[in-house]
């Protein structure tokens, strides 16, 4: 990561930029003044015993001073503002890119790690931000005004204070290439934590169940301690950094009085002089510093900024699609369809045509397909070879958001959002429930209107709060709200009780709300009201 890197994230915020490198040319010029009045206070005052003079001088150092610091505040404000709407930007850019992905890339690393993954990269190259990447115009500004007026008390003296400059540059060059080393492996050590932690927080039942408290809270410990040992690295190496720094500083610093010395003695420089070279020589080098420990922070989050890139390049969704979608569907279609996963054959050259009205139940073993003809169906999945289409269109020329607006859906992993069944039923806070007036859906609602919040029940995280039934119940309520031309129902009864099947068999036996019906079972009490049954 360079600086013109770093500066291209900058660039929507030129405006605030501007303000910025203007506030900085202010500050360079009282960096550039200040030296002449302390040298003066000294010379022309202390020495001369020039009260009425001193007084003058310390008060237009004292509004310089305070103006300095009101510019620096007003620079800081701009600065925080553009790092707020940067964190903002890229978070957002880096969630939304997420949510449009090819589902494919979340089979093996699940939504949580992508998204997990990238907002760590995000927060480390924020860290730009956090450092005061944009501080850097004004302390440039001061280097260089406090250089000119340093030049131009003693252009001796400031040119033994630039020649110590190139071994700054050379020791914070070997310690970049080190942090950039360090930072990468912290990378890694951080997404692997996130990747194993993701793990277990779904997996809490069976470590009750199994007890294996004592066996993950090793693991924890083992990851902690990875994550701890490279910051410290990055710490240590950071000060083994400043204690060089520091050391040329204070050779250089304790050799310029005995070069000032001489200066005095030879009449080619005041006391005042001296005194005011030495205290703004600081001004020189404390801007330096941090030009260099920014130069380390951008070696150490290069490995960031390149796994999000990375992340970036990821291949979305097409959203847009060549062809706009039939308002009525007529028929849909696999014709030698085929799936494999890691070079295993899940389904093999599958043909089928189903026509507008037919109700269509898929059945078989565990890890037969029925599940993956759903997913290729809703484009969660794409064919190996083979293609989908419907009305004699291959899906993939119809937009990804347009072509899922024809189906509802209740998925074999159920997932409810915490809030109020009523949100998870509508979406909609403001929406009105009129399932009541459904009769053929009272075994789904009386339960929900039995509880003592009906509808405002909370329902917990991911549907705690309730029964592997009741969690169904919701979602079926949900699927059949929306106004769709295709249902999809995954095992969407596999928890309820015998009573509640056989209503659900009878509304789904009597439904002509559709114009086409996906349902995947086991329980073989709904095939006979069905009109065909792929079996697997």
């Amino acid at each position: 990561m360079t600086f013109r890197n770093a500066l291209n994230l900058l660039r929507p915020y030129h405006k605030r930029t501007t303000i910025i490198i203007l506030l900085a040319l202010a500050i360079s010029a009282i960096s550039a003044v200040t030296p002449f009045i302390n040298r003066n206070i000294i010379d022309k005052g202390l020495l001369q015993g020039d009260v009425r003079l001193v007084a003058t001088f310390v008060l237009l150092l004292l509004t310089l001073q305070i103006g300095g610091q009101f510019i620096e505040y007003l620079q800081r404000r701009q600065e925080v503002n553009i790092s707020n709407d940067l964190d903002k930007r890229l978070k957002t850019e880096a969630f939304e890119h997420g949510l449009k992905l090819k589902p494919t890339y979340f089979k093996e690393q699940g939504f949580y790690n992508r998204i997990s993954d990238a907002l760590y990269d995000i927060t480390k190259i924020m860290s730009i931000a956090n450092s005061s990447l944009l501080t850097i115009f004004v302390i440039m500004c001061k280097c260089i005004g406090a250089m000119v007026g340093l030049i131009i008390l003693d252009w001796r003296l400031s040119v033994f204070v630039a020649g110590i400059l190139p071994v700054k540059i050379l020791i914070n060059a070997k310690i970049r290439k080190r942090a950039e080393q360090y930072s990468e492996q912290a990378m890694e050590d951080n997404k692997d934590y996130n990747s194993w932690l993701s793990n277990i927080l779904t997996g809490i039942t069976d470590i009750k169940l199994w007890n294996l408290r004592v066996k993950f809270t090793s693991e924890y410990q083992e990851h902690v301690q990875t994550i701890n040992d490279s910051s410290k690295r990055l710490t240590l190496l950071n000060s083994k950094n400043n204690f060089l720094s520091n050391a040329l500083e204070y050779g250089l610093m304790n050799a310029l009085y005995i070069l000032g010395a001489l200066l005095i003695v030879g009449n080619r420089l005041t006391f005042g002089g001296l005194t005011a070279f030495i205290s703004f020589t600081a001004y020189v080098f404390s801007p330096v510093n941090i030009i260099m420990d920014v130069r380390i922070i951008l070696k150490q989050i290069t490995p960031s900024v390149e796994a999000l890139k990375r992340f970036h390049e990821l291949e979305e969704e097409d959203c847009t699609g060549s062809k706009s979608m039939p308002e009525r569907l007529s028929t849909i279609e696999f014709r030698d369809v085929s799936v494999s996963f890691d070079g295993r054959e899940i389904i093999k050259d599958l043909n089928f045509k189903i026509n507008r009205g037919e109700k269509v139940a898929i059945a078989g073993d565990n890890g037969s397909g029925k599940t993956t003809i759903v997913n290729l169906l809703l484009r969660l999945y794409e064919p190996t070879k083979g293609e989908i289409l419907v009305d004699g269109t291959p899906i993939g020329e119809y937009s990804t958001e347009e072509f899922r607006r024809k189906f509802s859906v209740v998925s074999q992993d159920i997932h409810l959002f915490r809030g109020t069944v009523k949100e998870n039923i509508t979406f909609d806070k403001t929406a009105e429930i009129a399932y009541n007036q459904d009769a053929r859906l009272k075994f789904c609602t009386e339960v929900i209107e039995s509880w003592d919040k009906g509808y405002e029940t909370p329902v917990g995280n991911d549907g705690t709060k309730l029964s592997g039934g009741e969690r169904q119940k919701i979602a079926l309520l949900r699927a059949l709200r929306r106004k769709a031309e295709i249902l999809v129902l995954d095992e969407a009864t596999s928890s309820y009780d015998k009573a509640s099947d056989a209503e659900f068999n009878r509304y789904i036996r009597e439904c002509t709300d559709y114009g086409f019906y996906f349902i995947v079972t086991h329980r073989k009490d709904i095939l006979p009201h069905m009109d065909k049954v792929l079996e697997l």
